[in-house]
């Protein structure tokens, strides 16, 4: 009985899907794995069940014929899901050893009932560097070549126990195609409970396919929309207030235009904050612990 489910949504980057069902093809343990296809018109089964090479692999295809954007895609593959822990990695990911990664998933969440996800060590594919946007902490100066609990996931990469993320309500089907969602399961994990720990040999390899993705313009949007929404419904009135005026400001920096922070407002504004989803004290005392920063 498969114990870890590996997620992939994929758009259009069918060259990188294949080369990381290739690695996947080396699993010696068995293991379900779930794609999503988010393109309207292109069916791709034909294509990964001609490279699928493992009699350790149960595989499900979910296509249908369009784009659910990352958090809905993400949300349709938990509730997929019927094994203990799932990993969610992007299609454009080179994992050079699935079993390491595999059996110390296992072994962690094993070993800890209140883990409710792992971060990933991720490094970039072309300089084999870390990249900084894709450090799972606030301080990019932390110890990545040592193990450490931390208050965020990045979602190129990461393992989540399955009970917990369906628990605290799954991914968000109101935060739009792109953006922020594995920091709002994260930050609902801790408030509930859950730890997230870093380990520092689950290594993948980013990509960092430009296809598929929105425009820079339409990404910065969602940060700004998406990061305060999340501050806006379940922070302290400081957070919410700090980051609407900081990622407005680095918004309108990067992109010069004025439209669409009018536009990005109005959706903040418009999204609804009620006391009952307010984080409870321990989620501040957690953050505090791991050095977390929730200002922006």
């Amino acid at each position: 009985m498969s114990r870890v489910t590996i997620g992939i949504l994929t758009y259009k980057r069918m060259d990188y899907l294949i080369s990381l069902i290739k690695d996947l093809n080396a699993v010696k343990i068995k293991i379900d794995l779930i794609i999503l296809n988010n393109n309207e018109n292109i069916d791709v089964f034909n294509d990964i069940a001609d490279i699928l090479d493992s009699n350790f692999i149960n595989y499900k295809y979910i296509w249908n014929q369009k784009n659910h954007g990352v958090s809905e895609g993400r949300r349709i593959i938990v509730e997929n899901c019927n094994t203990d822990y799932l990993m969610l990695l992007d299609d454009d990911i080179y994992v050079e050893d699935i079993n390491l990664i595999c059996r110390k998933i296992i072994n962690s969440f094993d070993s800890d009932k209140f883990l409710g996800a792992i971060a990933f060590n991720i490094i970039d594919f072309n300089t084999k560097k870390n990249n900084r946007y894709e450090i799972p902490h606030k301080n990019k100066k932390v110890n990545l070549n040592a193990d450490f609990y931390t208050y965020l996931i990045i979602g190129a990469g990461l393992a989540l126990r399955t009970s917990a993320v369906k628990d605290v309500g799954n991914f968000s089907n109101t935060l739009g195609p792109y953006g922020f969602e594995e920091i709002d399961v994260a930050f609902r994990l801790i408030n509930a409970g859950y730890k997230i720990k870093y380990l520092h040999d689950c290594i993948i390899e980013h990509k960092k396919s430009p296809d598929g993705r929105f425009s820079n313009e339409m990404v910065n949007y969602y940060a700004l929309v998406n990061r305060t929404i999340l501050a806006k419904k379940y922070l302290r009135k400081k957070y919410f207030i700090s980051c609407l005026v900081i990622r407005s400001l680095f918004f309108i920096v990067k992109t010069k235009n004025i439209r669409l922070l009018f536009k990005a407002w109005a959706e903040i504004i418009k999204t609804e904050s009620h006391a009952s989803d307010k984080f409870k004290q321990c989620f501040y005392d957690y953050c505090k612990g791991v050095s977390g920063f929730l200002y922006y």
